[in-house]
């Protein structure tokens, strides 16, 4: 018999040995136009004004950043109305009506953290040319729910009495991998700078998944009976061990030993077997001392996974008509409930319980494209537009992002930002910088919350209250500390627009 516990809770245990490397792939929008060397991670042709800067290991730039396109926490937990009006409820309070909730929803729900840790970082200018010279971690995630899963949650099968639950929109990618960059950035005139960087990438861990058909249908004359369908593959590259029976079915998964030990983690952490590249490229247009235009694309490229890989495969279809609950009262069958739903679990695993294979894989990055421009309203002050699109898997994600930013010779640089992303329209960020000597901070964040719940809590008649963000469906911040010297701050050649 296939072991379908040991299988389900090994997913388990592998999800929690790869999430913890994915607290996913996009940058603070208010960055781009702060001038900072971290800036050229949108753009390589963004020239920093310093002559020199040096990134300190793990803190010339910390980033996170999580985002969704369907809920934030107030649609969870947010105060009731009536005899309940005093107090917080949730969605499953009996007071109310779950279709409020599941009427907000998109038809595909999606949701992806990612983090960025830079081990180093290095850049200097040469003439009109710009060196620079990076190592970074990064993690990314991508979890994509169809709505229909959403209602078969809450609603159960009687909202699809007659049709199919289709969860062709199911899909999610974990990665982690180890980026080297080097960019070199020219400007060839007055008006035109042109950028590009190459990256060799060295993947840690990898789950892909690729949904090309699963669904529930449900027969109009009885509710009870299902026809189950799948066609779904899952490739993943990780310190596991699968073991299969003879038939080549999976019959459980185990993290390989090795990683309970230092020299496991560390041969993990500086593995090289799953090589990948990518490149980015930039250009930025002086249309005059006012106008600027640039333009970008970032992260064209994939990861080959060669090492520790397995390939999961599920096809078939399924015809379920319910448990024949008979037995549990037929005093002459010494079959209970259990076995019966254990025989129906065994027919079902001979179809959906996935076969493997080691066969190598790639998987493609993330593109993202920029496109922006600034008018200087003086030297100090410019205001600038912002388009993202993130091109993943054949879907888009669109952010768009105006500013109005400083630069106070470089010693003090500050940026507020408005940023339409993930149907959600209170984006307000901010971005500030300081130098003092040779050490410069900086902090940026594309959301600074604006609303609040009150959350309270009763202990022993005492109450604890304090604010949370309300609406929080986005969340990314940067931070770092850059060793900078050769300040040369831009100057304009005529006279400020205004005075």
């Amino acid at each position: 018999m296939i072991m379908k516990r040991s299988v389900f809770l090994s997913f388990i245990l592998l999800g929690m040995l790869v999430i913890p490397f994915t607290l996913k792939a996009q940058e603070n929008q208010t960055l781009y136009y702060m001038g900072l060397p971290q800036s050229k991670l949108m753009n390589p042709a963004l020239q920093s004004s310093y002559g020199f800067y040096l990134g300190l290991p793990g803190v010339s730039s910390v980033y996170f950043n999580y985002s969704n396109n369907s809920f934030s926490f107030d649609d969870f937990i947010f105060k009731g109305t009536g005899e309940f009006a005093d107090s917080l409820i949730t969605i499953l309070h009996p007071s109310y009506d779950i279709d409020d909730f599941l009427d907000k929803l998109p038809g595909r729900l999606y949701i992806s953290p990612e983090a960025h840790v830079q081990l180093f970082a290095l850049g200097f200018r040469s003439g009109e040319t710009y060196f620079t010279f990076d190592i970074t971690e990064k993690a990314n995630f991508f979890l994509s729910l169809p709505k229909d899963l959403m209602t078969l949650a809450f609603h159960g099968n009687s909202a699809f009495v007659g049709g199919t639950a289709d969860f062709t929109d199911f899909t999610f990618d974990m990665t982690y991998y180890r980026e080297y960059g080097i960019t070199l950035s020219k400007k060839f005139n007055n008006r035109l700078t042109f950028g590009a960087k190459g990256k060799l990438l060295f993947g840690k861990a990898n789950l892909s998944l690729k949904n090309a058909d699963l669904g529930i249908t449900i027969d109009e004359g009885n509710a009870f009976t299902h026809t189950l369908h799948s066609d779904i593959s899952l490739n993943v590259s990780a310190p596991i061990t699968v073991i299969t029976d003879s038939e080549g079915f999976v019959d459980s998964i185990r993290i390989k030993e090795v990683m309970d030990t230092d020299e496991g983690i560390i041969d993990f952490i500086l593995n090289s077997g799953n090589m990948g590249a990518a490149v980015d490229l930039g250009a930025v247009y002086n249309i005059s001392d006012y106008f600027t235009l640039s333009a970008s694309i970032v992260d064209l490229g994939f990861i080959n996974w060669k090492q520790d890989v397995y390939n999961f495969v599920s096809k078939g279809t399924y015809n379920f008509e319910g448990i024949d609950a008979s037995p549990e009262f037929d005093v002459n069958d010494n079959r209970d409930l259990g076995d019966v739903a254990e025989a129906m679990l065994d027919s079902i695993a001979d179809i959906f319980m996935p076969l493997t294979q080691e066969e190598a894989y790639k998987t493609m990055l993330p593109a993202k494209v920029y496109l922006g421009g600034t008018f200087n309203v003086s030297e100090k002050l410019n205001l600038g537009f912002l388009s993202r699109s993130q091109i993943y898997k054949g879907k888009i994600q669109q952010a768009f992002t105006i500013s109005a930013n400083t630069n106070l010779g470089n010693a003090l640089i500050t940026s507020v930002s408005y940023t339409m992303s993930n149907n959600s329209y209170n984006n307000l960020g901010v971005g500030l910088s300081f130098r003092g000597g040779p050490f410069q901070f900086y902090f940026i964040s594309d959301h600074i919350p604006v609303t609040f719940n009150k959350m309270q809590f009763k202990d022993n008649g005492n109450v604890t209250s304090f604010p949370f963000p309300a609406d929080l469906k986005r969340i990314n911040i940067r931070f770092g500390l850059n060793i900078v010297f050769g300040c040369n701050p831009k100057r304009f050649k005529d006279k400020p627009l205004l005075q």
